[in-house]
């Protein structure tokens, strides 16, 4: 019975918004650029827009669920492009050659793990999104 009056920003809910954080700073440095080069106002500008769904949980929005998932699915989609890219042209549009296989097979387990963890992630959360009664109670759903 008390599962099913669960409301409020508790529980897996306050774990979603505190570890999101650091995935959206790791997401949003990923967007503008590689690590040691991005332009600092550039991260923040797209932290900033990744992060603000965040605000509406905070604000107990009827919203929040909906937007949290298309922010979890976006920046998702868009690091996987960004690293597709970083692989396939990013040395060539920079005047360098093609990364050599050797180099290839050194960088592509922490990339695939980067794409792996941020697709997991919106996986697991659009499910709890979607599927929580807490959510629901919290949100009207």
């Amino acid at each position: 019975m008390r599962r099913d009056s669960a409301a409020g920003i508790q529980g897996w809910l306050l774990v979603y918004l505190v570890c999101s954080i650091p995935v959206l700073l790791f997401h949003s440095a990923g967007l503008s650029g590689w690590f040691f080069d991005y332009p600092i106002g550039l991260w923040l500008g797209i932290f900033l827009v990744l992060a603000s769904p965040l605000l509406l949980i905070l604000s107990r929005s009827p919203a929040a669920p909906r937007w949290n998932i298309a922010a979890l699915w976006i920046a998702s989609i868009l690091i996987t492009v960004r690293i597709g890219y970083g692989i396939l042209f990013q040395r060539i549009r920079d005047g360098l050659s093609q990364l050599a296989s050797e180099e290839l097979l050194e960088a592509l387990p922490l990339l695939l793990g980067i794409v792996i963890f941020s697709l997991a992630w919106a996986t697991a959360w659009t499910k709890y999104f979607t599927t929580s009664v807490r959510v629901r109670n919290t949100f009207g759903k």
